[in-house]
């Protein structure tokens, strides 16, 4: 009897030992929700591919890339929705950020306390805001004046909320013949119509600008067969908002020829486009999911544009920003990879 008790313990230890083998093989990843921007566009695909891709470099997390109208409505809706902080991740940048923190209206009311609480996992692109137009003597933003201005979307604030916030601190907006926010392609469909005299394009850049990636209104433009010139913007006069407001805007100068059509350097303005998180993020969700960003985020530039900008020291660029700002599960990756002191 003693032997056949001696024996069904030791059946049922092993049982247990496989069983428990078994389920750490098969854990399921994390699962973790990118908020991102509308179907269709450069950062949306990126993250669809990736979310496609995950797999083959980790079995930790998973990341399922979601349609947003656009970074601006995702740093409200984050900022006011606490049962999401700890399984989302968006789609942000600085200055929407702090336009949020400080209420810059129309897009914030007044200001949202829980986005002091957020923190960057990396840098996606540098950019540039540029205004174009088909009619040749708009030469500067003084000439905006009583003319039809069109732009994407207010949620996006690459392609609407930019340009927003500028022309009210130049005291340009109120002066215009029209300013209508219809959408990064309806925006240029409007100047090639003749209703608008001027529009907005986007450029997504990687930290060197040894890279530089053009949206699909680029080819809108290009193929239409029309003249069109971009408008160079003063650097004075950017750096008297930026100096006026405090708005982590920075000047850009594009070389020239960095986009199609552009014989000559144009300056305007952009800022870093960022994945950020609310600090109650797991820290190990953030590590694995920075991990995973930084492991495979070049190689998917074989099946998205914009993941083609998402080089190491693109993506570590946060650390320029300020370390207090990212997220300690995403500083542990950097400085695992030596990307981060």
């Amino acid at each position: 009897m003693k032997k056949l008790v001696n024996n069904t313990f030791a059946l049922t230890m092993s049982a247990i030992c496989l069983l428990s083998t078994s389920l750490s093989v098969t854990a399921a990843p994390n699962k973790v929700d990118i908020l991102i921007s509308p179907s269709g566009s450069g950062p949306y695909l990126a993250w669809a591919t990736m979310q496609n891709y995950a797999s083959d470099y980790t079995d930790k997390i998973a990341p399922t890339a979601v349609e947003t109208p656009g970074f601006t409505y995702n740093v409200r809706y984050l900022a006011s929705s606490p049962q999401l902080w700890k399984n989302t991740i968006i789609g942000s940048g600085q200055v929407v950020e702090w336009a949020a923190k400080k209420g810059i209206s129309p897009f914030f009311p007044k200001p949202m306390e829980a986005v002091n609480d957020f923190r960057a996992l990396g840098v996606m692109s540098r950019t540039s805001n540029m205004f174009v137009t088909l009619d040749p003597s708009i030469k500067s933003k003084d000439d905006f004046i009583g003319k039809r201005v069109a732009v994407g979307l207010l949620t996006q604030n690459e392609w609407g909320m930019h340009q927003r916030m500028m022309l009210d601190g130049w005291g340009i907006t109120k002066q215009l013949k029209s300013f209508d926010a219809l959408g990064p392609a309806q925006n240029i469909n409007a100047v090639l119509d003749g209703k608008a005299d001027i529009g907005t394009l986007v450029t997504h850049s990687n930290r060197d600008f040894s890279v530089t990636l053009q949206a699909g209104p680029f080819k809108t433009l290009e193929s239409s067969g029309r003249d069109y010139t971009f408008i160079d913007i003063n650097k004075e006069d950017i750096q008297s908002y930026i100096d006026k407001t405090g708005a982590p805007f920075s000047i850009q100068v594009l070389p020239a020829n960095t986009v199609a059509n552009q014989p000559k350097p144009v300056t305007s303005f952009g800022n870093y486009t960022l994945l950020s998180v609310h600090k109650s993020f797991p820290e190990e969700d953030a590590y694995e999911m920075t991990k995973l960003w930084l492991q495979s985020g070049i190689e998917l530039g074989k099946y998205s544009a914009v993941a083609k900008i998402w080089d190491k020291q693109t993506l570590a660029t946060i650390a320029k920003i300020g370390l207090e700002n990212i997220h300690p599960g995403a500083l542990r990756a950097y400085k695992e990879l030596g990307l981060i002191d």
